[in-house]
């Protein structure tokens, strides 16, 4: 794992823009969706190359990120606002020109995800905004007006060569207890590949784990699980990575009244009721994994990670539950859902007048809320669009049983499997649940190197 006081990492980290091994952390963001005019690619390269070197750059490396994290929590000082850079292929090409964009080597990328074969709703159906984009610059800050200030001194700076398409912006929410949780309630974020050795102690010490042998899921990766060479140079410190854009609306209350009707459905009373909501996601809103637990009662269930999957045993957690969906564990053989994983970076977008926690379903939003899905892989054929399309949109996964589907993740797709009537017993019924995500729009990028940002005239 990487060390974050050591100086060898020092030029690795330099070399790659924040974001990407570690989340910039902050509550508040913008997503800017740019278009590049026509003849205008000269401006548009100055452009970006003032974002990391003249009088005031606002993209970090990863270095800057690591030591201005440092800073906050020893001394709370504000570093500013974080921003990073993402290119689409489209971006490239109007850039440089067709064959630059066959250097890369993800074909995914290449196509955009308009093409993808991911039952996404036609791409003309999608918001205008998000609709081919060039560029997608990431802001991000504590402060809500720091943000909106930058976000409109930037327009005011690039109007003149450029168009912004749309500006996507997103809101940290919590729950009572203080975690981070998505519209439907849920904890989210707690799953993530770790590449510091920072990180994996607060692991370690978050799920109570003093040997080795008490390791049931181990979140550990090298950098290479996200990270690749930038095609533009033969520099071993000059890496980049690809970045899944989608923007999915929630229907808040749609979800939350076919909850208590799936609880109807299969019998679930009194406190049993919450079970329901628990096997769609795989953990309970408070984060307790349904695998573990029948209630939602663990102290430490924000964090909690440290547990597997009983294969071809779905009596305590579904098969098609959201987390085993799209986080197998060992129910595929050693190795094959690790090289799977992305590192998420999502946020949701949209203001709510309810409090999420209050108990009531009449007064939640039926749209305009939902969540800005983000992640960095190192191939989006291989991780991201594996998982949609092979996971997710797969109805035998990971059951492998044709004759006895289990359905499709019901969280990001639509189905009728069946659900354990009696927690950690083969006892099943079956039951229908609509579909309450919808996919508005999103796009393929690259996340370029410090090195490419700096010498981007050059090229």
């Amino acid at each position: 794992m990487l060390q974050v006081d050591q100086f060898e990492s020092i030029p690795f980290l330099d070399g790659i823009q924040g974001n990407i091994l570690k989340s910039h952390g902050r509550h508040h963001t913008a997503n800017l969706f740019i278009i590049g005019d026509d003849g205008k690619q000269d401006l548009v390269k100055a452009w970006i190359h003032s974002l990391v070197v003249g009088t005031n750059p606002i993209i970090r490396s990863g270095s800057e990120q690591i030591h201005n994290n440092l800073r906050w929590k020893a001394e709370k000082v504000d570093s500013g606002v974080f921003a990073c850079l993402h290119i689409s292929a489209a971006g490239y090409k109007y850039l440089f020109g067709d064959q630059k964009v066959e250097d890369f080597e993800d074909e995914a990328f290449k196509l955009g995800m308009a093409h993808a074969p991911l039952n996404d709703p036609p791409a003309d159906f999608w918001e205008e905004g998000l609709q081919q984009p060039h560029f997608m610059l990431l802001l991000a800050h504590a402060s809500d007006d720091k943000v909106r200030a930058l976000v409109v001194e930037i327009q005011k700076s690039i109007m003149f060569f450029t168009k912004i398409a749309s500006v996507e912006k997103g809101h940290a929410i919590f729950n009572n207890m203080g975690a981070g949780i998505e519209h439907f309630g849920y904890v989210d974020g707690i799953s993530q590949p770790l590449f510091f050795d920072d990180e994996w102690e607060r692991y370690r010490a978050d799920n109570e784990i003093t040997s080795d042998d008490d390791i049931k899921f181990d979140p550990r990766a090298n950098h290479d699980l996200v990270l690749v060479p930038d095609p533009f140079f033969q520099d071993e410190n000059a890496k980049g990575s690809y970045f899944v854009f989608r923007k999915l609306e929630q229907n808040v209350k749609g979800f939350k009244q076919a909850e208590e009707a799936l609880a109807f459905q299969i019998g679930l009373e009194g406190e049993d009721e919450e079970r329901a909501g628990a096997m769609l996601v795989g953990r309970f809103e408070g984060g307790t994994p349904v695998q573990e637990s029948p209630t939602d009662s663990m102290v430490n269930q924000s964090v909690f990670n440290n547990f597997d999957f009983t294969r071809g045993d779905a009596s305590k957690c579904p098969f098609h539950s959201h987390i085993r969906k799209t986080n197998p564990r060992s129910d595929l053989p050693a190795g094959e859902a690790a090289k799977r994983r992305m590192a998420r970076r999502g946020i949701p977008f949209g203001h709510r007048n309810d409090d999420p926690d209050d108990g009531m379903i009449d007064n939640k939003p039926e749209g305009g809320v939902g969540l800005l899905f983000m992640s960095y892989q190192a191939s989006i054929v291989n991780q991201f669009q594996f998982i949609q399309q092979s996971w997710a949109n797969n109805p035998t996964f990971p059951n492998f049983n044709d004759a006895d589907p289990d359905g499709l993740d019901l969280i990001i797709g639509q189905g009728g499997p069946k659900y354990p009537v009696t927690w950690g017993e083969p006892n099943f019924r079956p039951a229908t649940f609509g579909q309450f995500v919808h996919m508005k729009g999103g796009e393929y990028f690259f996340s370029p190197s410090m090195r490419f940002l700096r010498e981007i005239q050059e090229i």
